[in-house]
């Protein structure tokens, strides 16, 4: 009986009408153990009126059992698993051994599996799924779940989730909504104690167990009919908490029951028959047993099944057994279970106390088949299990390495942490320490902070032979590079070549990729250019390496090198294609970062808004660090860009927390920039003059990558004279023409040229240096930086009264701004034509600028792609897309897909 609960109540039906329109929404409700989550969920059954339902609870039992929650979920959708796409497919049909094999692709392409499921059983009708005692389920089923609350947004899916609050920050549901369940108010508790209590009573009772559901039952079942009336005192100590109720249980049983309520705790599933054979085998009557466990209210028997009348009940038996009787009951399953193997193997390896090397070597046999159906967490486990059961060191060492990096496939850094912390404390031998200090550094490096990476890092490589070396190597080579710690990249470069077999091809292409790498770093561009293409050689030529999604960073640094980015006409495309459809969202991040810079310097701006927000949100599933940082700092200029100033701040701010995290915020330059221009493009020239005037005091005011002094002259002069302080602005602009008037960049030069226009006293002479920084801009790379020459010599021309030269000047901007797609300083140029009496044609309003995942929408679709190929390769559900497509429509005055197409598609790759 669910009492009380109206927020909740309200909650569970806000979620459920989105999803009836077409809104995916979730909220997980958090609570102690018997709080009510579990009665709570039945009521979002209920209300779920024309929903189809699928559930699955989470049990201690089977937390170790790789999709096991999974599993449970999504059999009843299982029809509709042909027409997922191909590799999602398979690789859902092997996770959850619907089909022999192992998955294919990369281990999240599971959890993007179970997103598209979700999908298409939605558009036949709403779908509510509930999990409960999420603490307990799985985490490669957790993580799917996840994943797909996240990215689902306009299907008719709603996510009612429950568990208890988390022990630690490792939480792979921190980033959705929460709620947290109270304990009830008076006039609720009293309810739920019946007329029976006395109002003081009650009172008391509430008091004492802060309103819990679960504790106020056990409480009132307790009393005397006098202590509920009041009549008589309440003892000293009421008897409640999970533990506590299950003892009163179990002392209530006789022997049989008592074990058949053990039994049934620790057996995965609710099948009978194990139970029932442990029963015999232990001299006990099956039927007396199990009936009088369900009699006391213990169990809920059917034919066949033995189950928990709660579920709470079964983790308060588990926590109140003694390790003995623990020990015995798995022994007795064990031996039950001789006709299923597996089964039989992990509940032996729970009884056994001491070592047994055939046990543990047939632990790592379920842990190699548990790898191949991506149960990396379980396996991690297993083999944490088999470590133990080992009796030679080495052998130890050798199944905790394992259990190291299969906990780092699993993405639970806590345990990656815990078990090479136990492997490291002991006389492990070298290449298991290397195996396991490569995974705590490669985890710093993507997901801890940086600095604290090359040290690990250089540890695993002095431990390590052959491949395990070359892999520490070229990762300690690519932190080394994120550092900018020059010295260190020549180092491992010199490293990476001494050690490479060069008849393998692989680490032949390895040696010459860090090679030119460490070249290209020091400025040698000559010497890194053959290099480069050699390896760029190597990885389109040889099968293995061709479309590896691990190398696809490699492949777009390496075409850097070679100075010759027309090397990735196509390849990269096809590259990226490739690990969209393995589902390799763990090398996406970066190298959609790396693209995102290389659009945004080629002011290629609607692709660079694209890939940036794309890096940010999957970085974001990943727990990536310092990849996102960069990303959002490329997103909040983008976002600046376009007057999304709310967007930008956000992403600003995150790149700055990220930075901290990574350790790289004092190496940050480009950051304190985009800080200076998301404030320019707001208006807060305040904020434009600190930031730019200390990197002036830091580095001479320099561009990221070093390239010349005084480069953030441009804005801070104009954030000047817009403070009226014509004095500094005229300093600064000497100074920096000084320094740059005979560059041989004609950008450089343009800028010099705006500032003496922006200056000059006399109207004749900003007119002539204008003119000059038009032609310049003309021979440059940066159009968005001649089409803010051309913005402010619109304006300058506006105040001089010479309304008609302003109009030619602005509207020039105006269309420039627009090309690029930046919406803010497109607004910003009309603006000013409409104030010389001009009426531009109408732009896109304020609030109604695209997204960045509505801009990656519209770049597929000027590919060509069907909405059902653009969710495939966005990670998206077809809905999502569709809603997309018409918000672009609207956005942007178009009628149809085609002219989408036609207005992105020279962006669009």
């Amino acid at each position: 009986m669910l009492v009380g609960r109206a927020a909740e109540r309200a909650v569970v039906a806000a979620v459920l009408d989105a999803a009836r329109a077409g809104r995916c929404r979730t909220v997980c409700f958090e609570g102690p153990a018997g709080a009510g989550k579990t009665t709570l969920l039945a009521a979002a059954a209920t209300a779920a009126d024309g929903f189809r339902c699928v559930r699955t609870t989470g049990v201690q039992a089977e937390l170790e059992l790789g999709h096991a929650g999974l599993l449970e979920l999504l059999t009843p959708l299982r029809g509709l698993v042909p027409g997922l796409p191909a590799p999602q497919r398979r690789s859902l049909a092997a996770a959850l051994g619907w089909a022999e094999g192992s998955p294919a692709g990369d281990r999240f392409l599971v959890a993007v599996a179970t997103m598209t499921l979700l999908a298409r059983a939605a558009e036949d009708a709403p779908v509510l799924v509930l999990v409960d005692d999420v603490q307990w389920v799985d985490r490669e089923s957790v993580r799917a779940v996840a994943f797909a609350a996240r990215r689902l947004q306009h299907d008719r899916v709603a996510f009612v989730l429950a568990r208890r609050p988390p022990e630690s920050t490792d939480d792979e549901l921190a980033d959705l909504p929460r709620h947290q369940l109270r304990g009830l108010e008076l006039a609720a508790a009293a309810e739920l104690l019946g007329p029976s209590v006395a109002p003081p009573v009650a009172e008391t009772l509430v008091a004492t167990t802060g309103g819990n559901p679960l504790a106020l039952v056990q409480a009132v079942g307790s009393l005397t009919p006098e202590q509920r009336r009041g009549s008589a005192p309440l003892p000293e100590v009421l008897p409640v908490g999970e533990r506590t109720d299950a003892a009163r249980l179990l002392a209530g049983l006789g022997s049989g029951a008592r074990r058949a309520v053990v039994l049934t705790a620790l057996s995965a599933g609710t099948e009978a028959g194990p139970i029932v054979s442990a029963l015999l085998a232990a001299g006990e009557d099956p039927d007396a047993a199990l009936g009088e466990a369900e009699r006391a209210g213990a169990l809920v028997l059917g034919p066949g099944t033995a189950d928990f009348a709660h579920p709470l009940l079964r983790s308060a038996v588990l926590g109140s057994v003694p390790p003995e009787a623990r020990r015995e009951a798995h022994a007795g399953l064990a031996a039950a279970l001789a006709d299923d193997p597996d089964r039989a193997v992990r509940h032996r390896a729970r009884a056994v106390l001491g070592t047994d090397e055939v046990l543990a070597g047939r632990l790592e046999e379920l842990a190699a088949r548990e790898r191949l159906r991506r149960g990396f967490a379980a396996a991690s486990e297993l083999q944490e299990q088999a470590a133990r059961l080992h009796v030679s060191g080495a052998a130890t060492a050798a199944a905790r390495a394992l259990a190291v990096e299969d906990a780092f496939l699993a993405g639970d850094p806590r345990r990656v942490r815990t078990s090479a912390a136990q492997l490291l404390a002991g006389s492990a031998p070298p290449g298991a320490r290397g195996r396991a200090l490569l995974c705590l550094g490669t985890l710093e490096h993507y997901a801890g902070s940086v600095p604290a990476a090359p040290g690990l890092l250089r540890e695993a490589a002095s431990c390590s032979t052959g491949s395990v070396r070359l892999r520490a190597l070229t990762e300690l080579g690519v932190a080394a590079y994120r550092l900018a710690d020059r010295a260190a990249v020549t180092e491992v470069a010199d490293e990476i070549t001494a050690t490479a077999d060069r008849s393998d091809p692989e680490q032949a292409m390895l040696a010459d990729y860090a090679h030119a790498h460490a070249l290209a770093f020091a400025g040698d561009w000559s010497g890194a250019r053959p290099l480069a293409l050699r390896a760029f050689d190597l990885l389109e030529r040889e099968p293995l390496l061709r479309d590896e999604p691990r190398y696809l960073m490699v492949a777009l640094l390496a075409a850097g090198w070679a100075d010759d980015v027309r090397l990735l006409d196509g390849v990269l495309d096809r590259r990226l294609a490739a690990a969209r459809a393995a589902g390799a969202l763990g090398v996406l991040p970066p190298v959609l970062s790396l693209i995102a810079g290389g659009a945004q310097f080629a002011s290629e701006h609607r692709l660079a808004y694209a890939a940036a927000g794309e890096s940010v949100e999957l970085g974001g599933e990943l727990g990536y660090v310092a990849d996102v940082a960069t990303s959002c700092e490329l997103l909040a200029w983008e976002e600046a860009a376009r007057g999304r100033h709310r967007e930008a701040a956000a992403a600003l701010a995150r790149a700055r927390d990220l930075g901290d995290r990574a350790g790289v915020t004092p190496r940050a330059v480009h950051l304190h920039l985009v800080d200076a221009f998301t404030a320019l493009c707001r208006g807060d020239l305040a904020r434009v003059v600190l930031v730019l005037e200390r990197q002036i005091a830091a580095d001479g005011g320099r561009l990221p990558r070093g390239e010349y002094e005084l480069s953030v002259a441009p804005d801070l002069v104009e954030a000047y004279l817009g403070l009226g302080r014509r004095d500094d602005a005229v300093a600064l602009a000497a100074r920096h023409a000084a320094l740059h008037r005979d560059s041989p960049v004609p950008d450089i030069r343009g800028h010099v040229e705006r500032l003496t226009g922006l200056l000059a006293d006399d109207d004749a002479a900003s007119d002539a240096a204008f003119e000059r920084a038009h032609d310049a801009h003309t021979s440059g790379a940066v159009p968005v930086e001649a089409a803010r020459t051309r913005l402010l010599h619109g304006a300058r021309l506006r105040r001089a009264g010479r309304r008609v030269a302003a109009r030619h000047q602005l509207e020039r901007a105006v269309e420039a701004f627009d090309a690029l797609g930046l919406d803010g300083w497109t607004r910003r140029a009309r603006d000013e034509l409409a104030t010389t009496g001009q009426r531009a044609r109408r732009g896109p309003a304020a609030g109604d600028e695209l997204t960045s995942q509505e801009t990656r929408v519209a770049l597929l679709v000027a590919q060509g792609m069907t909405n059902r190929d653009i969710a495939a390769a966005l990670f998206l559900s077809p809905k999502t897309v569709e809603h997309h497509l018409t918000s672009i429509l609207r956005k942007r005055g178009l009628r149809s897909r085609a002219a989408v197409a036609a207005q992105f598609a020279r962006q669009a790759t």
